[in-house]
């Protein structure tokens, strides 16, 4: 309850003006003397009833709540923090004297912390290239806007009669324009600050370097050294010698990666985490495999950043916080479906698919995203959300028509919610265009090709989308143990895929659906039916998880897939080094239950080693050789240094990963043969 009331107390009308505005802050004041207020105080929050109304006021205060319809910071809000502050100080009193607030105010610490650190590259994109030019110009003449500092910064364009008030957190600040978003005035007060406190140079705005684009290589490699350190101890220990601490510990690297902009180490971090609470949680769904998996490509991936030789390669491999969009011409989307998404690394909510009209582009799938972190506890339950691009309504209204995007942004297939782009409803959605049907596979030996051939990479979500017509359907069941749904498709050639969906509680009717058209494509097998999905391949097997699946596409399947592809002689061998490569990294993943210290398995590898080389992969062979000489070295010492080990693991890891890959698509080609 501190932190709140240390907020409260720092929430002066300066403040509160600045979260809502003067008329609201005036009616405050006069409910306060009139309404009936009551109060109800949690942990960090307060629960305040105003006029009959129920405010929730948490810290910070723009992100309170309050039961009327306003969806701004209401007047109701406003009188409870001005009713906790009078309260507070009350009861102050009793106790102990509160210094008198001072006359003028100076600016919260952290408001100058985040207006400090904002990059200048944000704030070009917000002001766009001619209003940039025009304030360069300005400043290059010394003239720059009014800046008047107290607890907010407020600051004037008198030439456009526009204001702007910039409050802690920055989301919260406020311009006369009455965008909600980072709009031109905004980027353009936060940049008139910066240099009014030398953040920036009048040459940085000249040129638009940004010095928050340089990078510290030494702190970004004793960071990604720091991490690699933490992991290392895991896979030393074991999890059965874990730490009680082991959750905090992987949050504070977490925290130090993305102060380090260590962006991609951060993310892998945080599903580390959350699989490690799996763990100690013992959900039915922790997986040590995928553990040890991710720990694995992070220790590769840190070590990658820790020997870059120049700052370009070094960037490379440091990923972004958020996604670089890029405007690009009008574009013309057919809604196709949505699904929840949750992710071990911490996010969760809907993911909206569309197909791009344009027969030319090179992403045939786009997506719009409304997903949000759930790692920061304080983080309130968003409300619902309203639709982008111009459009009235709930999000959903996205999907009800085919429309035309003016202005769209895109990060590879990803669509920007950005108000520069505006959406026009060119007609209902109709499922029955030729669009559409040139992009269903009725082939699937044509689709594994096309999806998998020459290494080609998922999109930029993670995913391989694809919309496949079967010939019929084979099965529908159950599996009531794991409460894994499957449907077994084949085409016209009898090559098979496999639709599997695991039932989560946030996927049950979903779940409920999938087994009932199941249950209908076997019950009606001239009916024609399209998957629409997502494509994989595992153990040598494709399957598809399902996003969803439509009876009412008119597809008209006449592919001719007949014989279309031969049994591949190599076929046995690629099955026989891909049940290699699984035992030997299953073999390995044991390590992260017992830990290097206690691993004993030296002879299996020993023999794997002596298999690999009889085969001809004498350079993986010799990799094992030498982890197994590192190995039982270990009995014969009192070092803890498991330095070298984890070099050689993760070198036998990353040939695992490439041979298990090339070996599966090649086994699950030859199943469509």
């Amino acid at each position: 309850m501190n932190n709140l009331l240390n907020t409260l107390t720092t929430a002066d009308d300066d403040y509160l003006i600045g979260l809502s505005n003067k008329g609201t802050l005036k009616r405050a004041y006069k409910d306060l003397d009139t309404a009936e207020i009551s109060a109800e105080y949690g942990d960090n929050t307060a629960t305040v009833t105003v006029a009959g109304e129920t405010c929730t006021i948490v810290n910070p205060i723009g992100e309170s709540k309050c039961s009327c319809p306003s969806r701004s910071i209401c007047r109701h809000i406003i009188t409870a923090v001005l009713w906790l502050k009078n309260n507070s100080q009350t009861e102050n009193s009793d106790s102990e004297p509160t210094p008198e607030p001072e006359e003028k105010k100076e600016p919260d610490k952290a408001l100058i912390d985040e207006l400090s650190a904002y990059p200048l590259k944000a704030l070009q994109k917000a002001m766009k290239k001619t209003y940039y030019t025009a304030f360069a110009l300005k400043t290059k003449n010394g003239k720059l806007p009014e800046i008047e500092e107290t607890s907010i910064i407020s600051v004037n364009f008198p030439e456009e009669n526009i204001s702007v008030r910039l409050i802690s957190p920055l989301e919260y600040s406020t311009c006369t324009c009455h965008s909600k978003e980072l709009c031109k005035h905004k980027a353009a007060a936060i940049l008139a600050w910066q240099i009014k406190h030398n953040k920036v140079t009048l040459e940085d705005v000249k040129t638009g370097k940004d010095n928050a684009d340089k990078i510290d290589v030494e702190n970004v490699r004793s960071t990604a050294q720091y991490a690699k350190d933490f992991l290392s101890k895991l896979l030393s220990d074991g999890l059965v010698r874990a730490s009680e601490n082991l959750i905090d510990e992987t949050e504070s690297v977490a925290v130090m990666c993305h102060n380090a902009r260590l962006a991609d180490s951060e993310k892998n971090i945080r599903e580390i985490g959350n699989r490690l609470s799996g763990y100690i949680n013992r959900s039915p769904e922790f997986s040590a495999d995928l553990l040890f998996s991710i720990i694995m490509e992070n220790i590769i991936l840190l070590d990658k950043i820790i020997s870059a030789n120049d700052e370009n390669t070094l960037n490379g491999y440091l990923g972004e916080f958020k996604n670089t969009y890029v405007t690009t011409d009008t574009l013309e989307i057919l809604p196709l479906a949505k699904r929840h998404f949750s992710s071990a690394a911490g996010y969760e909510g809907e993911i909206y698919y569309f197909m791009n009209t344009d027969t030319t582009a090179e992403e045939r799938y786009l997506t719009y995203s409304a997903v949000r972190p759930t790692f920061y506890e304080q983080r309130r339950r968003n409300a619902p959300l309203a639709a982008p691009w111009g459009l009235y309504g709930g999000i959903d209204e996205i999907m009800k028509s085919q429309l035309r995007l003016s202005s769209p942004k895109l990060a590879g297939n990803k669509l920007s919610s950005s108000n520069d782009t505006k959406a026009d409803i060119i007609e209902p959605v109709d499922l029955n265009k030729q669009i559409v049907f040139d992009n269903i596979y009725g082939s699937f030996t044509k689709l594994l090709k096309d999806t998998f051939s020459q290494n080609k990479s998922a999109d930029s979500s993670g995913e391989r989308l694809v919309m496949v017509a079967p010939k019929r359907c084979i099965s529908s069941k159950t599996n009531e143990i794991t409460q894994t749904h499957y449907i077994v498709i084949e085409d016209s050639a009898g090559c098979t895929i496999t639709v599997k969906a695991r039932y989560k509680s946030e996927n049950k009717e979903f779940f409920t659906r999938l087994s009932r058209i199941g249950s209908m494509m076997i019950d009606n097998p001239d009916k024609q039916f399209v998957i629409f999905g997502s494509i994989y391949i595992d153990n040598g097997k494709s399957f598809i998880y399902p996003i969803a699946i439509y009876d009412n596409i008119m597809y008209n399947n006449t592919e001719n897939t007949t014989n279309e592809t031969e049994h591949d002689s190599n076929a046995d061998k690629y099955r026989y080094f891909s049940k290699m490569f699984t035992e030997i990294k299953r073999l390995l993943c044991d390590i992260i239950q017992c830990g290097i210290n206690s691993f004993d398995m030296y002879e299996q590898i020993k023999e794997y080693s002596a298999e690999c080389g009889k085969t001809g992969l004498l350079v993986f062979s010799q990799k094992l050789d030498e982890l197994y000489g590192l190995l039982t070295a270990k009995n014969h010492t009192y070092s803890s240094d498991n330095s070298k080990i984890i070099s050689v693991l993760s070198e036998i890891f990353e040939y695992i990963t490439i041979g298990i890959r090339r070996t599966e698509y090649n086994i699950a080609l030859d199943c469509c043969g």
